[in-house]
């Protein structure tokens, strides 16, 4: 289980700007007890505001479960988001007698996000539906042709249990960066993806004060599939906004099936 402390401010700003933003329940931990949360979907990301908050869960295998300890020091924030999209933020403070040990978090605890509407597609009228943005055919284009081509910039593979991701290519477009995958099972049971995500990495994982893991959020993903059949391959591309790493960040891929423990974690740089 691993420890990230990097607070997103820009996706906390998003989120709380409206007057009438819900009010944040306040969790308590110390260094001597752990304060475990069970939430409803499996955890994807969980960030502290400081450096003397840890929040831990397992990044191998999807699981709904979150630990929390603290040395003394001043309140700061909880950021977590599950695999379903779903944010949730705590205010976090350190308590040397604690009350409650573990906390059950409710769905309607989630963030509730004003500019979203409740549904992915809008009925205009009848069965029909708003016909796609020109930004999406502007991806759906360059995903095509990207996919048509043969590439041979292979960045780099991994393999194991039978299952192998591959990056094909890392083009950049306008204000956009296209990332072209390749996911093989060699396997004869099917695998079903529980994450896939591209992620900025500072640090390493043994120092957890210091090791930071921030996901880079899809603009568009082409041709991705929730499943690959046994002995099947799929290419697929996905669009992400442009982003810089400075000297001692690097690039991640990780993938994790969604009821197993065939996960695959590829250092790109």
């Amino acid at each position: 289980m691993k420890n990230q402390t990097l607070f997103p401010v820009i996706i906390l700003l998003f989120f709380t700007i409206p007057s009438t933003a819900q009010s944040l329940d306040t969790i308590y931990t110390n260094a001597q007890q752990v304060v475990s949360l069970s939430f409803p979907d499996p955890i994807q990301t969980g960030i502290t505001g400081s450096q003397n908050f840890a929040f831990s869960f397992d990044r191998e295998q999807a699981d709904t479960l979150g630990l929390l300890q603290a040395d003394k020091g001043q309140s700061s924030n909880l950021l977590v988001r599950t695999m379903t999209g779903d944010l949730y933020v705590f205010i976090i403070a350190y308590r040397e007698h604690l009350r409650q040990l573990h906390h059950f978090i409710a769905p309607d605890q989630r963030l509730k996000n004003p500019f979203q509407p409740d549904s992915k597609m809008l009925e205009v009228s009848g069965s029909s539906q708003i016909q796609p943005s020109s930004l999406e055919k502007d991806f759906t284009r360059l995903c095509t042709q990207l996919l048509d081509q043969k590439s041979s910039t292979l960045k780099r593979s991994k393999r194991q249990k039978g299952i192998r991701v591959k990056v094909i290519g890392q083009i950049y477009h306008d204000d956009n960066v296209y990332m072209v995958y390749e996911l093989k099972n060699r396997s004869m049971i099917p695998y079903e993806i529980g994450l896939f995500q591209l992620s900025k990495v500072l640090g390493t994982p043994k120092r957890k004060a210091s090791y930071q893991e921030l996901p880079i959020t899809p603009l568009f993903e082409f041709h991705m599939s929730e499943e690959i059949g046994a002995g099947e391959t799929v290419r697929f591309v996905v669009v992400y906004p442009k982003f810089t790493l400075n000297e001692k960040e690097r690039l991640q891929v990780k993938v994790l099936e969604a009821h197993g423990s065939r996960n695959l974690t590829l250092k790109l740089h």
